[in-house]
């Protein structure tokens, strides 16, 4: 290992070879996308999602008969004043989700709320009328 190059020796953290750059005029916000939880409730489909640091106004929710997307709009603007120094910065960004509904739901019936950084959406069931059981036997 002594005729090697440092950057070729093994054991130099190699890790950071393949990182990205980071860029710290862009919001925390979009460095990963926000998780999601979906549970079923029995008569409800409920979805949870983690937005946290967005005002209700920055968030769309919209419902079609096979799933829900939410999307956040972020803006950010900075401004920086000095002597003989100006620096002003703006950053827009936007993150979405798509949320297959696994059951058929009543999506006019549905509804939200979000607090404290969570985005809770609720939506009923749909019950097919005269839907029957039957168990199957098995071979």
């Amino acid at each position: 290992m002594r005729h090697l190059p440092d950057w070729f020796r093994k054991d130099r953290d190699l890790g950071n070879l393949f990182a990205f750059p980071s860029f710290p005029s862009l919001p925390a916000f979009f460095d990963r996308t926000f998780a999601v939880d979906v549970k079923d409730a029995g008569e409800t489909l409920e979805i949870e999602a983690e937005i946290p640091g967005v005002n209700r106004e920055q968030i769309e929710v919209e419902v079609t008969d096979s799933g829900v997307t939410i999307a956040v709009k972020v803006e950010e603007e900075t401004e920086e004043k000095r002597e003989r120094y100006y620096r002003k910065e703006r950053s827009y960004g936007r993150s979405e989700r798509f949320i297959a509904f696994p059951v058929e739901v009543d999506a006019e019936a549905g509804k939200a709320t979000y607090r404290n950084g969570i985005l809770h959406l609720s939506f009923p069931k749909k019950h097919r009328e005269g839907e029957r059981k039957k168990k199957l036997s098995i071979d």
